[in-house]
């Protein structure tokens, strides 16, 4: 395989890299589109929620009348009148749905292939988009979202999944990252786009837009090949060569050896007492309950959860109510400019993650937002608003620089290659209920609290810190399950 070497820092041997491939690069754009829309979603309404629940009314031109709009002639209303519960509702039945695709979407890759699990995903997402647009009520609007998590909830396990799968050992934290930056490029979409479509006449476009990107992606996997690992899984052994050969820089007697040691190294690793064949992995229900799954289920579980649990989306779901509280005329700029933080330092984290490893990363992120949210909380009760914009801004740059990337990515890094669309599904519905729980709680926890909520993260997040300096392995660099396990 071709290879790029360089110097080791104590001037000793060689390590070598292998190239990048147009294709890889490709087939990673192309599997991060389902995270953008992931991204999109999960904050699509943060910015417009008071001009769609009619809380606020603000006309892009005082001389039109929203019945000369488009969407006024069409017969969509101005507004939907909603309590501040029913919109919180909106917001984490996305959540729920979720759940529910992540937990059909491993059993779904494995069966039906990753590509085409993710084109299916993809064509839900754009019937969900236009039904949201087209609500005209709280329980059309509430169902519009349940499909569009359930869409999203499937994308964000086959994202990760088909990267792990197509990109090398040495670049496998790089390009696995990608999937927390598309998120945050998605979050970073939804409040560019609130800069111009954010008031009473236009807020039904921002949910229309994440139509169109369910589109592109849909004709973008028409360019890329299915995972290599999962054609092999499935005896397609000859048509995974060819798609391994496109993505490796070598030649093709070289992607046909590297399929030749997974299946050396799959057949070394199976239970000799197994009577599955090579191609099925446990299912979910086996994955939660068979005892030799506990040690990477445990941990997994801690990460995915935790990931919520440090209050990550307080702000991406309600940061524009939160700062608004302070500075009222400034909200939705401080969110967009949070949201550009968010993408340029999870692509720091990219260039960094496979030199410094998973480990060191997730401790400092989680020491930083430990000390950040409480900093918010103060913040927040004292509204000093220097220190409420100055925290926020810290807090989302430590997420981004670990918690953010990391847990998507680790979770095929802690199981064995057969178990990993399992465990990708399992891992994402931990994730997806401590979403609805921080979804739908904080309004009430902020509302009863103020900013006394975001001690309770800051706590969390330092017993996650914790748990992650005792518990949580070292994955980088590391091929077999058992050199990820040793010690544990």
């Amino acid at each position: 395989m071709a290879e790029t070497e360089r110097l080791m820092p104590n001037g000793g041997s060689r390590e070598t890299k292998p190239l990048i491939t147009g294709h890889l690069i490709l087939g990673t754009i192309v599997a991060c589109l389902g995270s953008i829309q992931y991204g999109y979603h999960i904050a699509e309404l943060n910015a417009p929620q008071e001009f769609l629940s009619c809380s606020r009314f603000e006309a892009p031109d005082e001389n039109i009348s929203y019945d000369d709009t488009w969407v006024g002639q069409h017969g969509l209303k101005q507004c939907i009148a909603l309590t501040d519960s029913q919109y919180g509702a909106i917001t984490s039945i996305f959540s729920i749905g979720g759940l529910f695709g992540s937990y059909y979407a491993g059993n779904w890759a494995n069966r039906y292939g990753r590509k085409y699990v993710s084109m299916g995903a993809s064509a839900m997402c754009m019937v969900s988009s236009l039904l949201l647009f087209f609500s005209n009520s709280y329980l059309q609007l509430l169902f519009g979202r349940f499909l569009v998590g359930m869409s999203c909830g499937t994308a964000i396990v086959i994202t990760p999944l088909f990267i792990n799968e197509i990109a090398p050992v040495e670049w496998r934290g790089a390009m696995g990252s990608m999937n927390q930056v598309s998120i945050n490029l998605g979050i970073l979409l939804t409040q560019t786009l609130a800069l111009k479509y954010a008031d009473s006449y236009n807020w039904r476009w921002l949910l229309f837009s994440g139509s169109v990107i369910a589109v592109a992606n849909i004709l973008a996997w028409l360019k890329v090949d299915e995972s290599p690992r999962w054609l092999v899984s499935h005896g397609f052994v000859s048509e995974a060569e060819t798609a391994l050969f496109k993505l490796r820089p070598g030649t093709y007697q070289q992607a046909k050896q590297e399929i030749q040691d997974w299946q050396r190294s799959h057949a070394h690793n199976r239970d000799p007492e197994s009577s599955e064949e090579t191609h099925s992995g446990p299912t979910l229900w086996q994955y939660v309950t068979d005892p030799s799954y506990k040690k990477p289920r445990t941990v997994i579980l801690a990460i995915l959860s935790c990931q919520q649990f440090c209050g990550i989306n307080s702000i991406i779901f309600y940061g524009v109510k939160v700062i608004g509280k302070i500075l009222p005329d400034y909200s939705i700029q401080v969110n967009f400019a949070i949201s550009i933080l968010n993408v340029v330092v999870t692509l720091a984290a990219s260039a960094i993650i496979d030199h410094v490893g998973r480990r060191p990363l997730l401790l400092a992120s989680t020491t930083v937002m430990t000390a950040m949210s409480l900093l918010i909380s103060v913040g927040l009760t004292l509204s000093v608003s220097f220190l409420l914009v100055t925290a926020t801004f810290v807090y989302i740059a430590a997420f981004a620089i670990g918690l953010g990337p990391i847990p998507f990515l680790i979770i095929g890094e802690l199981s064995y290659p057969q178990d990993a669309a399992t465990a990708q599904s399992f891992g994402t519905v931990c994730n997806w209920l401590a979403t609805f729980i921080v979804g739908y709680l904080f309004p009430i926890g902020h509302g009863l609290m103020g900013g006394y909520v975001f001690a309770i993260f800051a706590a969390i997040a330092a017993m996650f810190a914790t748990y992650v300096y005792k518990r949580v392995p070292e994955t980088k660099g590391k091929t077999t399950y058992s050199e990820v396990w040793a010690g544990y």
